[in-house]
Formats: structure tokens, sequence, C-alpha cells
């Protein structure tokens, strides 16, 4: 006996049109009333990719997903890349185009441990590139300091942006957070 699977994907979205420049061109955009996610965020396997999931976090009265992606700093090269697929949250508004394939290409594009005046120094910058965002983002790290981290913002519209954060654990790793939602209630993690 043979059995047949089917999945049915449901996406709550509502259709607005933004005008672009008060000229008559009109670009729908999804406001996204249910969030868009994957569990395992990053597509495919790599050696510099200790582990990947998707965090739950809460935020006054929104939960808010968040992609988490740990990398080996000892193995990953400049120009090494991987493949992502960032939470959207509610309340985001994207394009039809980010909504359909929001797959984002992120590129290493510096990977440097320093040393100066006794401390260590770690300069870590990546590339972000997709159909639709062209970005990059990136910071130096003290690595003796507690809790430091670094936030990049990307527009994606009006008030609606992709995070993307940036935490050293120490000079062997770092942990990169990536979201999309708006500005009001991604803002508040950092």
């Amino acid at each position: 006996m043979e059995s047949i699977i089917i999945f049915n994907q449901y996406r709550h979205v509502n259709l607005i049109n933004n005008s672009v420049n008060n000229s008559e061109q009109i670009q729908p955009a999804f406001a996204v009333t249910e969030p868009e996610y994957r569990s395992n965020p990053v597509i495919g396997n790599y050696s510099f990719i200790i582990n990947s999931t998707t965090q739950f976090v809460k935020v006054s009265n929104y939960t808010l997903i968040v992609a988490v992606v740990n990398i080996n700093l000892t193995k990953v090269k400049v120009g090494d890349s991987f493949l992502l697929y960032p939470p959207i949250n509610i309340g985001s508004t994207v394009s039809e185009a980010l909504y359909n394939n929001p797959i984002l290409n992120i590129t290493i594009i510096c990977n440097t441990l320093s040393e100066e005046n006794g401390s260590q120094y770690l300069t870590f910058k990546i590339a972000i590139n997709s159909s639709i965002i062209k970005a990059h983002g990136g910071a130096t790290f003290l690595l003796s300091s507690h809790e430091i981290g670094a936030t990049s913002l990307t527009t994606i519209d009006e008030n609606t942006f992709l995070f993307t954060v940036f935490k050293p654990d120490c000079s062997s790793e770092i942990t990169l957070e990536f979201y999309i939602a708006p500005l009001s209630i991604g803002s508040k993690l950092f």
C-alpha cells in the first residue's frame, strides 16, 4: 500500500500598497500577521558553522523570533559564505519578492584577530546579499570586555529592518543573530 502525504503551508499576510516618492508607481507589500521562519535557519552544511537554531525572545507582549548562527573563527576564511532563512516577524512590512524568497547569502569579508597593548581585538565583517537586500556590517571588539555586541540595521521598508547582531563569545567563536522586524520591536533587544 502506498501513501501520499500532502503538506499545506498557510501564510497570513495583508496586502498593502506603498507609493514610491509620491509617484503613480504602486509596489505591493505584505504586512506580516503571522511569523515566517524555519527551525534551522541555515540552509546546507558548512564546516565553519558550529550550530544554528531559532530562538523565541519575549519582548513585552511580543515574541520576537531570531535566527542564531555560531561560527568557529578558526575554521572560517574571508570569502566563505552560507545561506540563511531569516525570520520575518509579525508587524513587518516586506515586498512580495522578499516574502516569497527571503534567503540571504552571508559572506565573511573580514575575520581578523589582533593584539594591541596586551589586549586582543576581533574585527569581523559580513556582506549580505539577496535578490532584494545588499548590505554589509561588522565591528571591532575588545575581547576582554564582558557582554559585548554590535547591531547593524538594514532598511527593508519604512519601519521594517533586517537586524544583524554580532556577539563574540571568545577569540575562536562568534554568534550572529538575524531577524526582520519592525524597528519599535527589534530595537528592544539591544
